[in-house]
């Protein structure tokens, strides 16, 4: 297959201003020839399987046990789920897995069993919705229960396999596109060792973050095969490729970004003729959300996702806020996640400072820009990339369709810059501005990579063990006739997983689990009755972050619980009624967030069915919580 762009160059140019007697230039003509092969996609794809290997030991995490349950069929699956109401209908079917599997919570569907439970909190919006069409995606986990359901690290090979499949595309990508052949293998290289392909491969259930990158490269190279060459069938395998990533995550409409790029920024001709070529992905993305919103699926009433078809302006207001870090996560070795344990202040100095760097950059590429098509594809395909993306809080995870863009640009800066292309020639007073720029994206995308991607595997398991405490409650003595009251959890959501990981574990199921409030600020207890008590925010809301000025896991956690965003208030004197408890809200603030709640029992609070924990942030676990008298006011202490 050909390649589009500009013909090769010789390494070095311009005299004594080459690189013909520096080290770099001795390095890169004995790594030439090992990144031009064409043997180098494979060498990268198994190169992918071994840097994977650390996932094979990773246990279920977090949605893979709630799939776990959906999988099994009624007579294997866990009868304390069951009874528990936590079983989805038709669990085992392979209609029900396809439909279903990736609905975590649905006003229609669970919405009211899991909060008549307690694995959502009583605060949650009543039309909270996180529910995901994701029917390929959903298949290969239920061909995995059908071939290997008690083999994890099957589940975590077969995901491995996909990584290396993915790999292999995106480097056969890069070399049609990047004309210098020594740097599309780099940038094969740099997309390797990025340490964000770490994360789907250990979590079972992001395999579809995989399946949605590998259909969309091969969308993208369907579609320049038939652009450049003519080749007609490309007219309906790009349209079907793209169907398929999207079908396999709603990630999959990041790849016609890519699409149109290809027909701005590499295509001549009239622009009626371009836009035409995308007709039939625009055709498939439009069919795609009608029936996506025809049969309820999406994201609506909390603020971790924001789905741009319910609502528009709460995911604008997102990208402004996410994007940069998103971005900037990808130019430089600033991890993304940063966002989300940062506190308000540090976070809107951080914003500004990634908001320069993502502007910045481009600005900086302006002279390779204005004569490389390949190099502006790879910017703007990077930059639309990134708004489906924004949809949720940013994550390194997130970064493999921007990475696409950002790693094929980088590589054709690194090679202009060696073999002193025209426009590097031509910089004057610049090229140390562009120097600068290029010795960022060796250590970033080189050292920096080797050392995260090597660090990637104990990294995600301290993150995983770190949030895992938060569900570390010591419950095996609480028998199916007990409610479990939880005063302060620090991580709300982790309670929607805790049934699931119960069952697994073989430890019975409390009879409900009833969080009062969540525990991202001190609180006030008062006892106000035999079997009443409220609880009181000691500064602005119950649903809001103690403002503290470091770096910490709470906010994170204010994030993966955010279960009732702003726009979707509660009332002063507003009741919700749970089984076996009575919830009044007392005061609100001006976004109709509760300040003061009150907790009416069926039964006095000393009561021997129900079992009282609070967690304790100095020690960072949970402890018995002693109810006070009638009239006492116990005070819980925030995480700052």
């Amino acid at each position: 297959m050909g390649r589009v762009g500009r013909a090769p160059a010789p390494l070095a140019a311009d005299g004594g201003h080459g690189l013909r007697d520096s080290a770099a230039r001795l390095v890169l003509e004995r790594i030439a020839p090992v990144l031009n092969s064409r043997r180098w996609p494979v060498v990268l794809a198994l190169a992918a399987i071994v840097v994977s290997v650390p996932a094979v030991g990773v246990s279920l995490l977090n949605d893979d046990l709630i799939h776990r349950a959906a999988m099994l069929d009624a007579s294997q699956s866990t009868p304390s789920l069951a009874q528990a109401g936590l079983t989805p209908p038709g669990s085992g079917g392979l209609g029900s897995v396809l439909r279903d599997l990736f609905v975590a919570v649905d006003p229609q569907k669970n919405l009211e069993r899991l909060r008549a439970y307690g694995a959502l909190p009583w605060w949650t919006c009543e039309d909270y919705r996180v529910a995901f069409w994701r029917p390929v995606a959903s298949f290969t986990h239920w061909l995995d229960y059908r071939l290997f359901p008690d083999s994890v690290a099957l589940m975590h090979v077969h995901s491995i396999l996909w990584f290396a499949a993915v790999v292999l595309v995106v480097t056969a990508m890069y070399r049609r596109l990047i004309a210098t052949g020594w740097a599309a293998g780099l940038a094969g290289l740099f997309f390797l060792l990025d340490d964000s392909g770490y994360f789907p491969t250990m979590w079972v259930a992001n395999r579809n973050l995989l399946l949605s990158l590998f259909f969309g490269v091969l969308a993208i190279l369907s579609h320049d095969r038939w652009r450049r060459q003519g080749w007609r069938p490309g007219a309906v395998v790009t349209p079907l490729c793209l169907m398929t990533s999207i079908l396999s995550a709603e990630a999959g409409v990041a790849t016609f970004a890519y699409l149109f790029a290809y027909e701005a920024a590499l295509r001549r001709g009239p622009w009626r003729r371009r836009a035409l070529a995308l007709v039939p992905s625009v055709l498939v993305i439009v069919l795609w959300r009608l029936l996506y919103n025809l049969q309820g699926y999406g994201a609506y009433g909390g603020a971790f996702y924001f789905d741009p078809g319910r609502d528009p302006v709460g995911y604008a207001l997102a990208v402004l806020r996410r994007a940069p870090f998103l971005l900037a996560g990808q130019w430089t070795s600033v991890p993304a996640d940063l966002y989300s344990f940062l506190p308000s202040a540090t976070k809107t100095l951080m914003w500004l400072l990634l908001a320069g760097v993502t502007v910045l950059i481009p600005v900086i590429l302006l002279p390779l820009l204005r004569v490389s098509r390949q190099a502006r594809f790879w910017l703007v395909g990077m930059y639309i990339a990134v708004l489906p993306f924004c949809a949720t809080i940013p994550m390194s995870r997130s970064l493999l369709f921007v990475a696409i863009g950002g790693f094929g640009l980088v590589a054709e800066v690194l090679s202009d810059w060696l073999r002193r292309a025209d426009w590097v020639r031509e910089l004057g007073r610049g090229r140390r501005v562009v120097y600068a720029l290029v010795i960022v994206f060796i250590v970033a995308h080189l050292p920096l990579a080797v050392v995260s991607r090597a660090s990637a595997a104990r990294v995600a398991t301290t993150l995983r063990e770190r949030v895992a405490t938060t569900a570390a409650l010591g419950v095996a003595d609480c028998p199916a006739d007990r409610d479990l009251v939880i005063v302060n959890a620090p991580n709300p959501v982790s309670f929607l997983y805790e049934p699931y990981q119960l069952a697994s574990d073989g430890e019975p199921l409390p009879r409900g689990i009833r969080m009062l409030s969540p525990g991202y600020d001190a609180v006030r207890v008062v006892r106000t009755g035999p079997c009443r008590l409220a609880v009181r925010a000691v500064s602005d809301s119950l649903l809001d972050c103690q403002r503290g000025k470091r770096m910490d896991f709470v906010f994170f956690y204010h994030y993966l619980s955010d279960v009732r965003g702003a726009g979707h208030p509660l009332r002063a004197g507003q009741r919700i009624r749970m089984p076996r408890m009575d919830v009044e809200v007392l005061a609100v603030d001006e976004r109709g967030f509760p300040i003061e709640t009150a907790f009416e029992f069926d039964v006095p609070l000393e009561n021997a069915s129900l079992k009282w924990l609070f967690w304790e942030w100095e020690k960072e676990r949970y402890e018995p919580f002693v109810v006070p008298a009638i009239g006492e006011t116990v005070e819980l202490v925030g995480p700052f």
